[in-house]
């Protein structure tokens, strides 16, 4: 078997994550990895330095954005070249409609469907639907999604089922691991909200500021963490004036889990998700969860065990869970934190990978 998965780049996010952690567990199966990138690296991508050296990496050095033609017929040339039996794609299926229509009869295209189905598709996708709709009908792509909300979406959307594979992290060794969180606590009863996601639109900072901007004006001794990177500049230019001494804002952080494991609190206000990754790494350890009732975070997070849910995600509701939270005692919050990690082992990257390769096999 001989595996490439595509995506756009290897910098931070959750499905440069999976890509790197499900290419790192199958090459130490014995599985010939290879990953490739649509975009020429940058020094500054994250996931691209945690790939094991045995998983091969190619890109094709684009280095613009926009659409061009030469991009789809390099994938194509590098598929066909290198005599891949599983191509799996993450998102933008513009990018291999080329090599799909000539070579789905030799091999296996997957492509995993990373948030609902209604939303995940970039705007050359949207204006290509009809091909996307037809890929997946006739099986000229199998698609994956990654929660029961999620499969329940793309049914919905596209009218016929999908495979469904949970998302998985790796456990976390953080031994000698340098954690900075602790320096953001303004007393020693200061709690900790960490909230690590892109700045964009499906992640609803706006309404998290609103809501932390509220309680700090309340009195609460508490301090909101804030990390990724800035995608959507308006989203940024609304969220930057709640920025103060509790409200900070770090930007694009490699050290993520580390900062997970010292906070009090994982934070996030979706409007509309998959399966996050960074909700997985709370878990893994004891980082409460705080989320909105989104994607397939309901079907990882039991409310009032291993986390809390608001009731929506409007502002009222999600302010008045952070209270909620505020008020449980030091007991709560321990038995919390070892059902999250309890939790964890149904998410398991290894649990991931073996369920991926029965799909690769079928």
């Amino acid at each position: 078997m001989k595996v490439i998965h595509f995506h756009p780049s290897l910098a931070s996010g959750g499905i440069e994550s999976m890509i790197c952690n499900l290419s790192n567990v199958m090459v130490d199966r014995g599985i010939d990895v290879s990953v490739g990138t649509i975009f020429k690296p940058k020094e500054s991508d994250v996931f691209l330095s945690r790939l094991d050296k045995r998983v091969k990496f190619i890109s094709l050095g684009k280095t613009k954005e926009g659409f061009s033609l030469s991009e789809l017929f390099k994938i194509y040339r590098e598929i066909k070249l290198n005599k891949y039996n599983i191509v799996h794609l993450h998102g933008f299926i513009y990018y291999y409609v080329i090599a799909i229509l000539l070579l789905h009869r030799k091999v296996k295209f997957f492509y995993t469907v990373h948030s609902d189905a209604s939303r995940e598709s970039a705007p050359w996708d949207v204006r290509l639907m009809f091909l996307k709709r037809f890929f997946f009908k006739h099986s000229w792509v199998r698609p994956i999604t990654i929660s029961k909300a999620s499969k329940k979406s793309f049914l919905e959307f596209y009218g016929f089922d999908s495979i469904m594979v949970y998302n998985g992290v790796v456990k976390p060794n953080l031994q000698n691991t340098h954690n900075s969180i602790d320096e953001f606590r303004l007393t020693e009863k200061t709690k900790v909200f960490f909230h690590p996601g892109r700045i964009t639109l499906a992640k609803n900072q706006l309404m998290l500021c609103q809501v932390f901007s509220r309680l700090i004006s309340e009195g609460h001794d508490i301090v909101l963490v804030i990390a990724g990177s800035n995608q959507d500049k308006s989203i940024y230019s609304q969220i930057e004036p709640y920025f103060c001494d509790r409200i900070k804002y770090l930007g694009e952080r490699n050290d993520v889990i580390s900062l997970l494991s010292k906070a009090d609190a994982f934070c996030l206000s979706s409007i509309w998700e998959g399966l996050p990754i960074t909700l997985l790494e709370a878990l893994s350890v004891g980082c409460i969860p705080i989320c909105t009732p989104v994607g397939g975070i309901v079907d990882v997070v039991d409310d009032g065990i291993n986390g809390m849910l608001s009731l929506s995600c409007e502002e009222k509701d999600y302010y008045n869970i952070i209270k909620c939270y505020l008020t449980l005692s030091d007991a709560d919050l321990f038995q919390m934190k070892q059902n999250c990690y309890k939790s964890f082992q149904s998410y398991n990257i290894e649990t991931s990978v073996t369920e991926y390769l029965k799909c690769y096999k079928y």
